[in-house]
């Protein structure tokens, strides 16, 4: 381990460090310390504050479940997930040229009218200027049941964003667990800035037949390391375990497992036995009655074979899942 990290504990008050070998920035689980490998503090740090405690999370699950409540939470985790929101101005010069094609007619030789197409290059010069602000997830290729659509949201809805306060977080839930950062400052803004020079080069190339010659020049502007409350629920309906994640700011469900009914899985057994009904004893009247159409027998048998394979399928399920 770095030399900044000292015996796995926290410099703050000495507890314990849950640390990988990945890790780039650590964030102690009992007083929010937050710190570089290398032990240097993250001064612009910022929290979604969490909103819905454990308690309200379990009512709330067993509530959206339905089935008359019976829906018994075995495992509720609030997750801070980290992440890098990293600011820059973004300049792009671009050159290229752009095809047009267009019709011309003249009068030949015998006196009709002809046509013919000419086509033409027009250079084209452009430049986009912009500041962007992106959200890098700070875990290298982690997935989690319901990120996707955590990610969405942030993306697209102006959250409450706060100056990082253990104390404030605490009041909500007792015992957060922060997930470190995989990714340093410098690591991410790479990331983000790869990210913008490809979108840059894709709507200069989007507007011209070739482009031979573009250049983005990134300039930071800042960044801060920002933690998304994220619950992640498990629930047990029956001999069955199933999974919810919830976001722990808007105490909207991201996305969860719901339990498929008996009824359901009966309905498309029985639709199997639909299907191949259709397919063997519909093929067979139509060749014994109606000789020649041997094209529509094996039409009915394709549809009733792919009938009963979803019916099949479907009723094997044990769970299908919906968002709030």
């Amino acid at each position: 381990m770095p030399k900044g990290i000292e015996a796995f504990k926290c410099s703050n008050c000495d507890a314990p460090l849950a640390v990988s070998p990945d890790d780039a920035v650590i964030t102690c689980n009992f007083c929010g310390n937050t710190v570089t490998v290398e032990g240097q503090k993250v001064s612009k740090h910022f929290v979604l504050t969490p909103t819905i405690g454990s308690g309200e999370v379990q009512d709330k699950v067993r509530k959206w479940v339905g089935r008359g409540g019976k829906a018994r939470v075995t495992e509720a985790q609030l997750r801070f997930v980290p992440y890098w929101v990293e600011s820059m101005n973004a300049a792009t010069r671009f050159q290229g040229y752009k095809r047009h094609e267009d019709t011309e007619y003249y009068t030949d030789s015998s006196g009709r009218r002809q046509s013919k197409t000419v086509v033409t290059y027009a250079p084209i010069d452009g430049r986009f200027n912009e500041d962007r602000s992106l959200n890098v997830l700070g875990r290298r290729g982690a997935m989690f049941y319901s990120f996707d659509e955590m990610d969405k949201a942030l993306k697209v809805t102006k959250r409450d964003i706060k100056t990082f306060k253990y104390s404030t977080i605490t009041r909500i839930e007792k015992r957060p667990v922060f997930l470190n950062s995989e990714l340093s400052d410098e690591d991410a803004f790479e990331i983000a800035r790869t990210k913008v020079s490809q979108e840059h080069r894709s709507r200069a190339e989007s507007g011209a037949t070739k482009i031979w010659d573009c250049k983005t020049n990134i300039r930071k502007l800042g960044a801060y390391l920002l933690h998304v409350p994220h619950w992640m629920v498990r629930y047990q309906f029956g001999s069955e375990t199933y999974r919810v994640g919830i976001d722990g700011h808007t105490k909207r469900v991201l996305k969860g497992e719901v339990p498929v009914s008996t009824a359901f899985r009966g309905g498309m057994f029985i639709l199997s036995i639909i299907g191949l009904a259709i397919g063997s004893i519909g093929a067979q009247v139509l060749a014994m009655y109606l000789p020649g159409l041997e094209a529509i027998a094996f039409v009915l048998i394709i549809i009733g074979l792919i009938i009963a394979c979803i019916g099949t399928q479907q009723s094997f399920k044990i769970s299908s899942e919906k968002r709030e």
